[in-house]
């Protein structure tokens, strides 16, 4: 009788995978290149308010027959930075329908940029690496605490006196990425998807336990506690037990401080504050995908420590940051460690051309807020200078309104 239970619950949920793949399969996914402008005097602080804008992918509400019947879910995007052979590209890839979107939201705050659509840098490239010819490896990356913890973001890149004084938090990732020989290419995905306010409530739930605020469900018994002690006292008065004030006298007494705020050090302070205004944005579901790929007579594994180092920077001891996922990274102890490595690469390059974002036992994902996706992922301004990230050296205008067309 257990069996076609379990059976029934395994089926369902194949079942939605399988959808879910035909529906994302329906998409018409296409690449989108980012072209630099020559001059960016602006900090990342734009570049969150582009993704504010591009929270519109949310679809709030879907119904059964949508969700179990024709696969349908919340669609994401990923965003790219490539260094092919020494060259840094910006690339995003997304269903068409989010392209307007995602164009109009990057106008906005990047007016002289250019955006193209071309095609995948990833389709000429054999599917069987890694190979006699090329090798790779690389890492997903996951948060060190909860999601709820923010990571050191753009703001404490920024000097005080005005923004144009600033350290670009991708200087050392564009340095990485400009150093590479023929032959290698690193990419970095960022792939997000919008979220509810779900995660705003588990955030709200750590910053009551952190204060020591009294939980609903507390407040939820005193009502029973209290009709109880009514009755008792009731019968006190009565039969002349109790006095008359005592009630009173021993709810004051029960109730206490509100919270333990006040008695929090300064450093613990600081963390309730930053947990506030991390929770007050948008948030977003996101994988950090990195993978390095070149030519065995080039290949480097050390490029990938020093692409994980910029992510370094972004980490602090009494909030959040970034560490490798090791049920991901392709490297493995004793048991059948050469086949086993060999999956896990086989593996990572798929999903890395697949842009894969499914729930497995493997795959960790974070919530990143619109601050904290501006940090790890904008435009570089003028202050990052690498000779190897092209940008525009034209400006485009708009033609005179008085002229003749033929």
């Amino acid at each position: 009788m257990i069996i076609p239970v379990i059976l029934f619950f395994v089926w369902m949920n194949v079942w939605l995978v399988w959808v879910r793949k035909q529906y994302a399969d329906k998409a018409d996914w296409i690449t989108l290149e980012i072209k630099i402008p020559h001059t960016v005097e602006r900090t990342p602080k734009v570049m969150e308010q582009v993704f504010g804008g591009l929270h519109a992918m949310h679809k709030p509400s879907i119904n059964m027959k949508e969700k179990w019947w024709d696969g349908k879910h919340q669609l994401y995007a990923s965003m790219e930075i490539a260094g092919i052979d020494g060259s840094i590209h910006f690339f995003i890839r997304t269903p068409r329908e989010f392209k307007k979107l995602i164009e109009s939201q990057i106008y906005a705050q990047y007016k002289d940029a250019e955006i193209t659509e071309v095609n995948d840098y990833m389709s000429n490239l054999p599917a069987d690496i890694p190979n006699e010819t090329y090798d790779l490896f690389g890492m997903e990356l996951m948060f060190t605490k909860d999601d709820a913890y923010p990571i050191r973001t753009y703001k404490f890149f920024e000097e005080p006196s005005t923004e144009k004084k600033y350290i670009d938090p991708l200087a050392s990732l564009m340095e990485v990425l400009g150093e590479l020989k023929p032959g290698e290419q690193v990419w970095l995905q960022y792939l997000i998807k919008p979220v509810g306010t779900e995660w705003q409530k588990k955030g709200q739930a750590l910053i009551n336990r952190l204060i020591g605020k009294k939980e609903a469900s507390k407040e939820s018994s005193n009502i029973v506690e209290d009709v109880f002690q009514f009755f008792y006292d009731l019968g006190g008065i009565l039969f002349g037990r109790v006095p008359t004030g005592a009630p009173e006298q021993k709810r004051e007494e029960r109730q206490g401080p509100e919270t333990m705020m006040q008695h929090l050090p300064p450093g613990m302070k600081d963390v309730v504050a930053a947990l506030e205004e991390s929770i007050s944005k948008h948030g977003f579901e996101v994988v950090i995908r990195i993978v390095y790929l070149a030519r065995r007579e080039v290949f480097d594994r050390s490029n990938v420590g020093a692409v994980f180092g910029s992510f370094k920077q972004f980490s602090t001891y009494n909030l959040n940051g970034f560490k490798p996922n090791g049920k991901v990274i392709p490297a493995v102890n004793y048991v059948f460690k050469k086949t086993r490595e060999y999956m896990r690469k086989r593996q990572l390059y798929i999903w890395a051309r697949r842009r894969e974002f499914k729930k497995t036992a493997a795959q960790e994902k974070m919530i990143l807020n619109t601050e904290e996706l501006a940090t790890v992922y904008h435009i570089p301004s003028i202050v990052l200078e690498v000779p190897s990230l092209p940008r525009i050296a034209a400006k485009k205008t708009e033609p005179p309104p008085h002229l003749p067309v033929v």
